[in-house]
């Protein structure tokens, strides 16, 4: 069972909201930042409204806020504990143990 706590017209409409936000802080117009990212205006206005845009003008538009170290990080792995970190370390398995049919059948 899967629990989605937005919808997809909601997570776009998020992330555009977000990148206006930036751009707002950076007091950049829509068209400065259009023309920095190589996209049209119209473009933009529909990414920051959430619209459909294509995933490479999202993308133009993050490069241009200077935001590819956060887009990086948007799907890092999780930090690992010391545990996971030694069983990483440790030698892999490279076939499994042998066997008897007997033991197998004696196991139920």
């Amino acid at each position: 069972m899967t629990l989605n706590l937005f919808t997809e017209s909601q997570l776009i409409a998020g992330l555009g909201q977000r990148l206006k936000e930036q751009r707002l802080r950076r007091n950049l117009l829509q068209k400065e930042l259009a023309d920095s990212a190589g996209i049209s205006v119209s473009a933009l206005k529909k990414l920051e409204n959430g619209g459909k845009v294509t995933f490479e003008n999202f993308i133009k538009v993050v490069f241009a806020l200077r935001l590819e170290r956060e887009m990086m990080n948007l799907f890092a792995p999780p930090a690992l504990s010391i545990a996971q970190v030694e069983a990483l370390n440790a030698p892999s398995r490279q076939r499994a143990t042998k066997r008897g049919l007997k033991k197998l059948n004696t196991s139920s």
